[in-house]
């Protein structure tokens, strides 16, 4: 059996609210555009966090409770 070429990593982020006690609701568009700056801020950024010779895979935004997690699947071929 042929071993896979390459090997992997996973980047996670977890994005609370700023403010205590607020639970962000997603369909208030002053939520959403928050959102959108603040995951625009973190993908701005993402290259700096990624080492030298991997790539991004795939990603994934998803919502637990008060918090955003982002991850990202990176990828490199085995040395």
């Amino acid at each position: 059996m042929k071993s896979h070429p390459y090997e992997y990593r996973v980047l996670v982020e977890y994005i609370n609210p700023d403010e205590t006690g607020r639970s962000p609701h997603f369909t208030h568009i002053e939520d959403q555009e928050g959102f959108t700056r603040t995951l625009d801020e973190v993908f701005a950024h993402l290259p700096e966090s990624i080492p030298e010779g991997w790539e991004v895979n795939s990603h994934n935004i998803t919502a637990a409770r008060d918090t955003l997690i982002i991850t990202v699947l990176l990828r490199r071929l085995k040395e």
